[in-house]
């Protein structure tokens, strides 16, 4: 193809079914600091770096060392989980590879922090067919800010204008377009129709998507002038 086109799966709800381990370590963790985190306030961050969601939602005041400390609790819990708790999405796998043949360039981008991204990439044996790999640990800021998807196109080489993303959350869907790329949102459990209403499409399974129908969409009326990171000169 002409111009080199690229595609970002978001992980949690997307890739994998990692659902139950997340809140399960949530609310463990939680527990352990005298605080119920419910199932409610976890469908409120959807998509949120764990550091950000110590932050904003904690009953009590916490320090940095406080927010560390929280979220390495909770991350460790949840990479114990995996292995019982956590699944492949149907069809998730079978795109990324059709994906691959067909040409576009792949990478992961997760608000996650970069220890559990890289664990679940491994886990699956993933990383051989990814031009990239992107954390929250690895930006400056998580979803909703563009920086995730954006450092994946730039390490794909990958114009963000000939990029799609996938993504189950609000946050997500709109990171993606903050990154002037097209956007689809995956359908999960836990949230409502209005979440999507930013995203260019609006899937329930991998089997409604092919490589031929995500390039039509890059395709069709691009987004305009492209944003840059921060960081970019």
């Amino acid at each position: 193809m002409n111009n080199p086109l690229g595609f970002i799966f978001d992980i949690d709800g997307v890739l994998v079914d990692s659902n139950p381990a997340h809140f399960e370590s949530w609310v463990v963790a939680a527990r352990e600091d005298g605080f119920e985190f419910t199932s409610e306030l976890f469908q409120q961050t959807f998509g949120q770096t764990s550091r950000a969601i110590i932050k904003n939602n904690w009953p009590h005041d916490v320090t940095p060392e406080d927010i560390r400390r929280l979220d390495e609790r909770k991350e460790t819990l949840y990479r114990e989980y995996v292995p019982a708790k956590v699944k492949l999405i149907p069809g998730a796998k079978e795109l990324l590879l059709q994906l691959e043949s067909f040409g576009f360039a792949v990478a992961v981008g997760s608000s996650g922090p970069g220890i559990n991204v890289h664990f679940i990439v491994d886990f699956f044996d993933l990383r051989s067919h990814l031009k990239s790999i992107v954390s929250g640990t690895d930006v400056a800021n998580g979803k909703p800010w563009p920086d995730i998807f954006l450092k994946a196109a730039q390490e794909m080489n990958v114009s963000p204008s000939q990029c799609a993303i996938i993504d189950d959350s609000e946050s997500g869907i709109l990171s993606g377009v903050a990154a002037g790329m097209k956007t689809i949102g995956f359908f999960s459990q836990g949230h409502l129709p209005y979440e999507y209403a930013k995203a260019d499409m609006l899937v329930h399974s991998f089997g409604e998507l092919t490589p031929e129908l995500i390039a039509r969409l890059i395709a069709d009326s691009p987004r305009g002038k492209e944003p840059r990171l921060k960081s970019d000169k």
